[in-house]
């Protein structure tokens, strides 16, 4: 498996083609998003500019298999935009310290009976956050699925939703934190290494995410809403 981290700007045009084309596969024929203005078999929206930082996953066929898109939330993303009320009421974060992590996928369309690499998502994700980590990023938000939820609960990631999921396209979707730092990290870390090595990973304790979302609150200067509510 090979991870490429670059801003769009320093992607080639036939790597922004192939990851729209994977997209389209991805969000559209395969998990039936409903997507506003998507060209046949080409998705990309309002929030892929220039500066757009993108994970791309590629098979030992060099055939993209997962993605991830990262935004800063000092300018216009996904959550604020389009999902504001899945925020339970709070008021959407802006800072450089928190991005936002968007088209998220970890799949080869192209297999109908499965999902890629073992754990590809788990790395997928694990690239985000050394990205994150490196540009003293210290939370990520996303907008996603009760599925991807659980996965980084059972991952061992330091996460909490913002409130409870709202039925969109006929499937629960909900926004949460991602707090990154070294237990989330080092979580993911355990999973990738033995994906690797085709074992089955040790993971670290759940964690109940509260402090990732008091931590944000705190950084954000957000009003405070009562923690019990968001994990409602």
């Amino acid at each position: 498996m090979n991870f490429q981290t670059a801003s769009a700007r320093n992607l080639s045009i036939s790597t922004i083609e192939s990851l729209a084309r994977y997209r389209y596969r991805v969000f559209v024929q395969r998990l039936n998003w409903s997507l506003p203005n998507v060209q046949e078999g080409y998705e990309q929206d309002q929030f892929d500019l220039p500066d757009t930082i993108h994970i791309i996953a590629r098979n030992h066929s060099d055939h993209i298999v997962g993605c991830g898109r990262l935004l800063p939330t000092t300018g216009r993303y996904l959550l604020e935009s389009v999902f504001p009320q899945l925020l339970n009421g709070i008021e959407a974060p802006r800072h450089e310290k928190v991005w936002e992590l968007s088209r998220f996928a970890a799949m080869d369309p192209m297999d109908q009976g499965a999902e890629g690499d073992i754990h590809m998502a788990e790395r997928v994700l694990l690239q985000a956050l050394r990205f994150c980590n490196e540009q003293a990023v210290t939370h990520l938000i996303a907008v996603s699925t009760t599925p991807v939820e659980r996965l980084l609960q059972r991952a061992g990631v330091e996460c909490l939703r913002f409130g409870p999921p709202e039925i969109i396209d006929g499937k629960p979707v909900l926004a949460f934190v991602i707090a990154v730092t070294a237990r989330s990290i080092a979580a993911l870390e355990q999973i990738e290494a033995a994906a690797i090595k085709r074992e089955r990973p040790s993971r670290l304790q759940r964690s109940d995410g509260v402090r990732a979302m008091e931590t944000l609150l705190e950084l954000t200067q957000t009003r405070q809403a009562p923690i019990a509510a968001l994990q409602a």
